[in-house]
């Protein structure tokens, strides 16, 4: 408990330290004002740089915007996704209905902020506020905004900000933002600040990018954002994988339970909770070990672990079974890998 105090109150510090100069009620005004000006996709007026942080969950909001910038309308279908992904499934959130239905009714109470494209002449990028966008743009309205000039590093820190203080990312978000940005080149400094955890502490860092980089990111894709699923389960689940890459037996896994009307039916916890308890299944036995019988009493075993296969064969029941089928071994080598479509060193 005590830690969870000790960081509410640095995020606490972090955000008044960026905007001492906040005018909560000069912001409420312009907000309340009448019509916003209204900008199409040609180039905008200078302003000023600052951090900003919103947050419109729960139906708390709390305006941390300088009072100095202008909020404009832009055309929603002009504004793209940040670069890096942080939300795994906005639109299968069950409570983004209400989210959209809400700006519906009461319009959009907060800006969001953006940069011009770097690379899409016209158009802009999000920093935050990608829930808000893409509710406007199902709504075809367009998005009230603040346009700032951001750096890549400024864009994903705000982005994280923004985050960190909603707490509503689940584990495998977090550990999936993180791991992106490492991939992109971003140094551990701003990875951690755009996780606030700019103090120092980056084994928790590591841990994230540890765990995201060991699942499959397509897997991670399928499951889902999971929030009711932490760290121990995470954990537990990339045992079963490694550097990103599922071995055949696990994957056959994946693809038989992935590809059910039950699969598609189910909220993104029970996709994990599902693959969880096929997978341990197949590792308990595997433990066990399965056992073929080959006629005259003679049964052989194979117990398999995630990085071999044990065979055992009785001598007593087949003499000379065992020698047999080491000789041949190359040979049916070669065959599986003709039928597999292997190359000669067993890689396709």
């Amino acid at each position: 408990m005590g830690t969870v105090m000790t960081n509410a109150k640095e995020r606490s510090s972090r955000m008044k330290s960026l905007f001492a100069n906040v005018d909560s009620a000069e912001l409420a005004k312009q907000i309340s004002a009448g019509p916003a000006v209204k900008v199409g996709s040609g180039a905008f007026k200078s302003m000023d740089r600052a951090f900003v942080a919103v947050e419109e969950e729960n139906e708390r909001l709390r305006l941390q915007l300088s009072g100095s910038e202008a909020i404009v309308e832009i055309d929603s279908a002009l504004v793209v996704p940040s670069f890096v992904r942080d939300r795994l499934d906005i639109e299968g959130d069950p409570q983004f209905q209400g989210f959209v239905d809400g700006i519906r009714e009461r319009g959009q109470r907060l800006p969001i902020l953006v940069r011009t494209s770097p690379d899409r002449q016209g158009y802009f990028q999000v920093a935050y506020g990608h829930r808000r966008l893409r509710a406007c743009q199902i709504l075809e309205r367009p998005v009230k905004a603040i346009v700032r000039n951001l750096s890549d590093d400024e864009l994903v820190v705000a982005q994280g900000i923004e985050n960190t203080e909603r707490a509503n990312l689940s584990f495998i978000e977090q550990a999936f933002f993180a791991a992106t940005l490492k991939a992109r080149g971003f140094r551990r400094e701003t990875i951690a600040a755009a996780l606030g955890r700019a103090d120092g502490k980056l084994t928790y860092l590591s841990m994230l990018i540890g765990i995201a980089e060991q699942v499959p990111a397509e897997l991670i894709g399928r499951i889902g954002p999971a929030p009711s699923i932490g760290r121990p389960k995470w954990e537990k689940l990339a045992a079963h994988f490694k550097d990103g890459k599922a071995p055949a037996a696990a994957q056959a896994i994946i693809d038989r339970v992935s590809s059910t009307a039950v699969w598609a039916a189910a909220t993104s916890d029970q996709r994990f909770a599902a693959l969880m308890s096929a997978l341990e299944h197949k590792a308990a036995r595997g433990n066990q070990g399965e056992e073929v019988d080959v006629g005259g009493g003679a049964v052989i075993t194979a117990k398999s672990s995630r990085s071999s296969t044990l065979i055992t064969i009785p001598e007593s029941k087949v003499p000379g079974l065992s020698a047999w089928v080491v000789e041949r071994l190359p040979a049916l080598v070669e065959e599986y890998r003709k039928q597999t479509g292997g190359g000669a060193d067993g890689v396709g």
